[in-house]
């Protein structure tokens, strides 16, 4: 071989050597490009079976909702929204276990997720494991909350966990849930109703009247609001602020049997109380008297309903105590006397109300007036 050949080898193999590194090049940018294709059409069609899947739950078309999400997750495996939403048409198809099993899976790898700790309280609710429950409710209320509306999520999620532990008898965790839910509400009237409802369902009847009086403060015309302040006031004994409130409602819806009634009550209780400060010698026995005769005519009332020997005879010792004090009632005028006979007054209708139901509203003041002096007695 010449020497002067080994050049135009070489260059021969120099340019077959690039040839083929680009050939090499084309074939794998042509492979990475069908593999992009490739996984962006899996990613496509796993979007319309989600869509799809989406579409049947709504609709309430489980079983095939499940199969449409099933289809989503097995053309993309790595997709976590599409994975919960198949968790959750699981369980509403009431396949609880696989449900739970998937989401548990998800969790592993995301275990602050608030969505994935939701979904798990909630089936846990569902079989009744009510710790459990609580548990994966309040790592859901404090877990990282993304995408729009975050608080307004997270307090629909304390709502939801409220609820929950008031039907299963947790009021001291309902209580404290409460308290947080109130220190974090927007200041609108749905919110404060809701809230309202909430104390008043939990026992806390004083935060039920806060809430519904700041209610029907913001919205003077809510009925609603002005009814539940007024009724919450009234079992309060807040006799003067259920007035107010009660009159606001029936002005503005004057068909509430039940407004009235409580109304009728609490101003007999205001404006019959012998015991009432700042009433006048004459006042304070007119009204004593008066609620005398009336505590009188129920007791002997019920003594002609009444068959029960051991209710006839306390109703007859009550009656033979009230003949006895009544004429010393009629001369006194001392405020011991007055107290001596309202305190019996609050015996007949107690008796009474015991033996025979419910009395008139005018009764059932008399009652009111008495537990109330009672309960200031030291």
């Amino acid at each position: 071989m010449e020497v002067r050949t080994v050049p135009r080898i070489l260059n021969n193999r120099v340019f077959l050597l690039v040839l083929l590194s680009l050939a090499a090049f084309g074939v794998f940018a042509f492979t990475k490009r069908m593999a992009t294709w490739e996984q962006q059409l899996e990613a496509g069609i796993a979007a319309v079976w989600y869509e799809r899947g989406e579409q049947l739950v709504a609709s309430g078309k489980t079983e095939p909702a499940i199969q449409a999400l099933r289809r989503a997750t097995a053309d993309a495996r790595e997709n976590q929204k599409y994975m919960v939403a198949l968790a959750n048409a699981l369980a509403a198809g009431n396949h609880d276990a696989e449900a739970q099993q998937l989401l548990l899976q998800l969790r592993e790898t995301d275990p602050e997720n608030a969505e994935i700790n939701a979904y798990l309280a909630r089936l846990a609710a569902n079989q009744g494991k009510v710790d459990e429950a609580i548990h994966y409710y309040q790592n859901a209320l404090y877990g990282q909350w993304t995408g729009p509306n975050a608080d307004e999520r997270r307090r629909e999620l304390r709502t939801e966990l409220i609820g929950f532990l008031l039907k299963h008898q947790q009021r001291d965790l309902a209580s404290s849930e409460l308290l947080i839910l109130e220190a974090r509400l927007p200041n609108d009237v749905a919110s404060h109703m809701k809230l309202a409802k909430l104390f008043l369902e939990a026992g806390d009847v004083r935060r039920a009247f806060n809430n519904y009086s700041a209610a029907a403060k913001a919205d003077s015309h809510n009925v609603d609001a002005l009814r539940g302040a007024g009724e919450t006031a009234f079992q309060l004994g807040d006799y003067a602020e259920a007035v107010e409130y009660l009159k606001s409602a029936l002005d503005v819806d004057p068909s509430s049997e039940q407004s009235r009634q409580l109304l009728e009550v609490a101003d007999k209780v205001l404006t019959e109380d012998p015991l009432a400060p700042h009433l006048s010698v004459e006042e304070r026995r007119g009204r004593l008297l008066e609620n005398f005769d009336r505590a009188q005519q129920r007791l002997e009332g019920c003594l002609d309903q009444t068959t029960d020997n051991k209710q006839v005879e306390q109703l007859q010792a009550l009656k033979t105590e009230a003949t006895t004090m009544q004429p010393k009632l009629k001369r006194s005028r001392d405020f011991d006397t007055v107290r001596s006979g309202a305190g019996l007054i609050f015996r007949m209708e107690e008796a009474a109300s015991a033996s025979c139901g419910q009395g008139s509203p005018a009764d059932q003041a008399l009652l009111l007036i008495g537990r109330m002096h009672k309960a200031m007695q030291p």
